[in-house]
């Protein structure tokens, strides 16, 4: 999958191992929880990297990552995680100097267009911690509905352990492809 989203050499496109130095590169600044792996915080070291993107191999069945590229740099990523048939969990990162441009919602947006047009998948979601504004304003600006608050059902990633680590509430926004998608995304 290789998209143009358009504002000034934006792309969306699926990343591999091979892209494995972009994430290192992208992660470099972090001090949050980005999108690969079980690595909870902060920048990804080679092997680190290598690791989360061969568990988010494009080739096998299961989750896969798209990148946000402009130019040769990786400003982030929506995940595809199939959950059950005919669904898919999105989930998003961005760099921390990247985010508010609209760039999250730019790249979600296509990446849901593409799930329901090209893998024909009926039903998409996000889940998001109760608080996050930022994410909860994108599920709604890119036509997401909220459907539920599902008690202690996402875990936080501090340890490596689930059952050392600590699971909070989540809001759960869905497409289901008949909502209208992407009203003003400028």
């Amino acid at each position: 999958m290789d998209l143009d989203l358009g504002d000034g050499g934006l792309r969306l496109r699926t990343l591999d191992v091979a892209d494995a130095a972009l994430l290192v590169e992208a992660t470099s600044t972090e001090t949050g929880r980005s999108l690969w792996g079980d690595r909870p915080l902060g920048p990804h070291s080679l092997g680190d990297a290598q690791a989360a993107l061969a568990a988010w191999d494009p080739a096998m069945p299961g989750q896969f990552s798209l990148g946000v590229l402009r130019g040769g740099r990786l400003l982030g990523a929506v995940g595809l995680i199939p959950e059950r048939p005919g669904g898919i969990e999105l989930a998003y990162w961005l760099r921390p100097e990247e985010r508010g441009k609209g760039i999250a919602s730019r790249a979600v947006l296509a990446a849901t267009d593409w799930a329901h047009a090209e893998l024909a998948v009926p039903r998409l979601w996000l889940e998001i911690r109760p608080g996050n504004e930022p994410s909860l304003r994108l599920a709604e600006r890119v036509g997401y509905r909220f459907e539920q608050r599902i008690p202690r059902h996402c875990r936080t990633r501090t340890h490596h352990d689930p059952e050392r680590d600590t699971w909070h509430d989540c809001l759960i926004w869905v497409h289901d492809g008949t909502q209208t998608t992407g009203a003003d995304l400028g």
